[in-house]
């Protein structure tokens, strides 16, 4: 899909493990080694990481096709919840770092949590109303909301959510 779309960012809202249950498979080597997976091969050119985030770039090809990708992974997000208060402004700050490279990249963000609708509708509405507050006196964050499930249903599932960062 990253190669198809040809997308240069993906942002991960999930650790692939939280409270010993599986939530997302590890698609990128460990190590600096190309690893294939099926005819898709995956190399790490780089690895950042912070207390609530990790920053990576790697290297997708397929055939003749190359892809290099921005690898945001916030990981002080639990599942079903949302970020401590005190990391309220590190996720803000999360978010306008993967949009400042989001002007600079072409193809769609590729966004994604365990389940694709809580912590990523929670992203996607917070990138979406900090655009919209540059230039407009006001939000509507219940109708952004709403939008948001016409497309998507569950898009920022639960009112801790709703109300994040409050």
């Amino acid at each position: 899909m990253v190669l198809q779309q040809k997308s240069q960012i993906i942002v991960m809202l999930t650790q692939c493990n939280e409270k010993r249950r599986v939530k997302c498979d590890h698609y990128w080597p460990f190590t600096e080694e190309p690893v294939p997976y099926g005819d898709i091969t995956v190399e790490m050119l780089s690895e950042e990481e912070q207390p609530d985030w990790a920053y990576r770039n790697f290297r997708i090809s397929y055939a003749d096709e190359v892809q290099d990708v921005m690898h945001f992974n916030y990981t002080a997000w639990p599942d079903h919840g949302v970020p401590p208060t005190n990391a309220a402004e590190s996720i803000l700050q999360f978010v306008q770092m993967v949009r400042q490279q989001a002007t600079k990249s072409r193809g769609p963000m590729t966004i994604h949590c365990s389940a694709g609708v809580g912590r990523t509708g929670t992203f996607i509405a917070l990138d979406r109303l900090l655009q919209h507050i540059r230039d407009h006196e006001f939000v509507d964050i219940l109708g952004l909301v709403a939008d948001m499930r016409s497309y998507r249903m569950s898009m920022v599932q639960t009112e801790m959510e709703m109300k994040f960062p409050s």
